[in-house]
């Protein structure tokens, strides 16, 4: 299979997530740490290609995690 590009990559990652998240939720499985561990480490590399996918490339990539709030303030 050959290798996915930066962006279809995050795309499949991010599709994954859902789908299990979906899933579970649809049929009230309960997961385990480690498969949330999994999952989380998949949302967290498709979100940090995205990341440097789509910042300019003279400003320096934030290290730190922002959350939004449902109002869209960072906290």
């Amino acid at each position: 299979m050959p290798e996915l590009a930066p962006i279809p990559f995050a795309r499949l990652n991010l599709e994954q997530v859902r789908e299990r998240l979906l899933a579970a939720a649809a049929f009230g499985e309960s997961l385990s740490p480690d498969q949330l561990e999994a999952l989380a480490g998949k949302l967290s590399a498709g979100l940090n290609i995205y990341i440097e996918a789509t910042q300019n490339s003279s400003r320096p990539a934030h290290t730190g995690r922002a959350c939004l709030d449902f109002r869209g303030h960072r906290r």
